[in-house]
């Protein structure tokens, strides 16, 4: 036997010598070590450290979804078709602001009648059977238009009578004058008010004055009648204005603007007339009488 057979059975039937004998010399089992693998290749206490800090412990295992909770929740949660389908039904940013602006606010909710208002209102309000009432008592286009030529008629009858008062020839003075048509005026029925108002800020003659001017009222048409002893063509823009003063003092509606006079102070008198009917005003003489028969 040789003898390395030899020292091999010897250690293997006395195994503790081979230990007294790594005790003894320990190097040498680090020296084997180190040749069956690297130091640089084992783990330090620091990678045992990093790697119980990575490595799932029983209790997050324990935590850790099934794969009944994953699929669980994937029925649950929305799909890209699903998110495409919301955004669809969704308003976008510009509809919200459109819907905004249309919708009522509480401001105006609070603004809107109740029904109490609704039942004021009806109350005051006209019904289609008073309107039918009213219309039957309103005056037609040839109701007023046959008024008229009843007025005018009347007119040039008083014009004869102006010319008897003898104005023509100055033998009374203007406001007497005025004053006996206006007493004819109202023989022939006619309401007559006497308008005085002071012109402040001088619509009529650029300057402030006071305003007269006769008003006639007869079957709901008003009239601004002008008396004059004589009238000039400048006299036809005063005439005209003061109809207009008394419309916007008094917020009365004028139909007619008219002058009653028995004598027209110019060379041409019917251009005067011609003149005078532009701005809507009714020139009443006698010699127009005495044409026209009434």
């Amino acid at each position: 036997m040789s003898l390395a057979e030899e020292v091999k059975r010897v250690l293997l039937e006395n195994p503790e010598i081979l230990a007294e004998a790594l005790l003894a010399h320990p190097e040498v089992v680090y020296q084997a070590l180190a040749k069956l693998a690297p130091w640089e290749r084992l783990a330090t206490k620091e990678d045992i450290e990093k790697l119980r800090s990575e490595v799932a412990t029983k209790k997050d295992l324990e935590t850790m979804a099934t794969k009944e909770d994953l699929e669980k929740l994937r029925a649950e949660m929305a799909t890209k078709e699903d998110l495409e389908k919301l955004r669809s039904e969704v308003a976008t940013k510009e509809e919200l602001e459109k819907l905004r602006s249309e919708m009522a606010t509480k401001s105006d909710l609070e603004k809107m009648a109740t029904k109490e208002d609704l039942e004021r209102l009806k109350a005051v309000m006209a019904t289609k059977e008073d309107l039918e009432k009213v219309k039957a008592m309103m005056a037609t286009k040839e109701d007023l238009e046959r008024l008229r030529e009843e007025v005018d008629a009347q007119l040039r009858f008083l014009a004869i009578r102006v010319e008897a008062l003898g104005a023509r020839w100055g033998v009374v003075s203007e406001e007497a004058f005025r004053e006996g048509v206006r007493e004819l005026l109202k023989e022939a029925g006619y309401a007559v008010e006497k308008w005085l108002y002071y012109d402040g800020e001088g619509f009529i003659y650029g300057y402030p004055s006071e305003v007269e001017l006769d008003v006639v009222v007869r079957d709901g048409v008003t009239m601004a009648v002008e008396i004059a002893s004589s009238l000039k063509r400048a006299d036809l823009h005063a005439v005209r204005r003061k109809a207009e003063l008394y419309e916007k003092a008094t917020g009365r509606k004028v139909d007619r603007v008219v002058v009653i006079t028995p004598y027209i102070s110019d060379r041409n008198p019917p251009y005067v007339k011609a003149m005078a009917e532009r701005p809507g005003v009714k020139i009443i003489t006698p010699e127009e009488a005495a044409q026209k028969p009434a």
